[in-house]
């Protein structure tokens, strides 16, 4: 082999196009000769430069080597192929890196989609307050409780649809926080404590849906999520301590009581105050050893304790 790469100066076959080490593609003199590697040089670094940034300068020259199209070469069908017979550094590098990423945005994408879920009907009911739309208070209700409040929407004529009677409703809430904290207030939140609620919890839920709506629903999961809330506009600031119960109810998440009342402010008429919710459901921890058998309603849960 007379051929060496004009990047790396590996030795390669006289016909080669690309380095099978780095991926370059290879120049052909006019002669039809390769051009011969080119000296490999280096700068000296700085009067007085660590071994770290020494070799970080080591690395930066490098990698400027590594252009595009080298890893384009690298990732070539022929490279790809021959990865076990004939291995090539920059083919598993260059992999290995890939799939670094993937599982990345697979893990990202799954915190989103199922990690965090439960936070959306706090923000939803956030939104709703801080903008006075109704869309964002309608997706905290689950399937039956819409069906049944566009029931009587349509019956009372005095609406056109579900989100303008939210609209109003909302009105009066947002009013009384523009009057306190000023227009273009805000509301945050941070989770001090989450706490899962049990199989017995889940199943007196989904038995109370089915009670009030004459619909089964499948509640599958649920937590208690105690919060430090701060309202915050150019008028007044204040904190509060609240405590909220999200429910995922046929795959949705949404509030077990969607009150607005539960994000407003205590001296606003704001309910759940402070963090002792939760206390209430430690005496319920271990009943899931009980055999719940089939609720039907939630007249059968209050037996089960009579």
């Amino acid at each position: 082999m007379s051929k060496f790469c004009t990047a790396c100066g590996a030795a390669l076959p006289d016909d080669a196009t690309f380095c099978t080490s780095c991926g370059t593609p290879q120049q052909i003199t006019a002669a039809g000769t390769p051009a011969p590697a080119p000296a490999q040089t280096y700068a000296p670094g700085p009067q007085g430069a660590t071994p770290a940034e020494a070799a970080a300068g080591a690395v930066k020259e490098k990698l400027s080597n590594f252009s595009f199209s080298g890893f384009k070469g690298a990732l070539s069908g022929e490279n790809i192929k021959n990865l076990k017979s004939r291995p090539n550094k920059y083919t598993i590098i260059c992999l290995a890196g890939i799939a670094v990423v993937v599982i990345a945005v697979i893990i990202i994408l799954l915190t989103i989609l199922l990690g965090g879920g439960y936070k959306k009907p706090v923000d939803n009911l956030v939104s709703a307050l801080e903008t006075g739309k109704g869309e964002y208070y309608i997706a905290l209700l689950t399937e039956p409780a819409k069906k049944d409040m566009e029931k009587e929407i349509g019956e009372s004529k005095k609406y056109d649809n579900i989100e303008e009677y939210y609209d109003d409703y909302l009105s009066s809430k947002q009013e009384k926080l523009e009057d306190k904290f000023g227009k273009g207030f805000s509301i945050s939140y941070s989770i001090d404590e989450k706490k899962e609620l049990s199989e017995i919890m889940l199943k007196s839920y989904a038995s109370a849906i089915k009670s009030t709506y004459g619909k089964k629903a499948d509640v599958t999961d649920g937590y208690i999520l105690d919060l430090d809330v701060s309202w915050s506009g150019k008028d007044d600031n204040d904190k509060g301590e609240k405590s909220l119960t999200v429910l995922k109810v046929d795959g949705d998440w949404i509030l077990a009581d969607p009150s607005p009342n539960q994000m407003m402010p205590r001296d606003l008429g704001g309910s759940n105050n402070g963090k002792a919710i939760s206390s209430a459901y430690d005496a319920l921890d271990g009943l899931d050893d009980l055999d719940l058998g089939d609720l039907d309603d939630v007249g059968d849960l209050v037996d089960m304790f009579s």
